[in-house]
């Protein structure tokens, strides 16, 4: 019988190490990726839309007579941070990012709404035709199972 409770101890101790060493890998409450612009190559997961924004003259500001802009964009599983590393002038630390423009130089109509995984470079937006924040060149995408 002694035994049998060595024993026990012995499961019991291993389950709760277990259970410490998958707590310690879980991430912290609050602790989103940290990632930086280009030229680090990044990759990303998340759903493709297609989303239209007012371009144009105004950019909205008289919808009846600005042109539109339809762009992909990702969708993130989880947000992120993107981290201003100095390297170029247009770029700002962005917090809690969900969504990234994607340039593509093809057509990726038939990955609309469907997950993926992206790599590119991100970089910061700077003209009047960028809709979000922060932006990815693509330089691969391939659909997430």
């Amino acid at each position: 019988m002694k035994d049998l409770t060595i024993i026990g101890d012995s499961a019991k101790k291993l389950c709760f190490i277990l259970a410490l060493v998958c707590v310690a890998a879980l991430p912290v409450a609050g602790q989103r990726r940290r990632l930086h612009y280009g030229p680090e190559k990044v990759a990303l997961t998340g759903r493709v839309v297609y989303r239209t924004f007012y371009g144009p003259p105004n950019y909205g500001a008289n919808p009846k007579t600005d042109s539109r802009e339809t762009q992909d964009i990702l969708l993130l599983d989880s947000s992120v941070d993107v981290i201003a590393t100095g390297n170029d002038p247009t770029d700002q630390t962005e917090r809690k990012v969900m969504r990234i423009t994607l340039v593509v130089d093809h057509s990726i109509k038939h990955l609309i709404g469907k997950r993926v995984i992206i790599e590119g470079t991100l970089f910061h937006a700077h003209t009047g035709h960028h809709h979000t924040k922060v932006l990815m060149d693509v330089s691969s995408i391939n659909r997430a199972w």
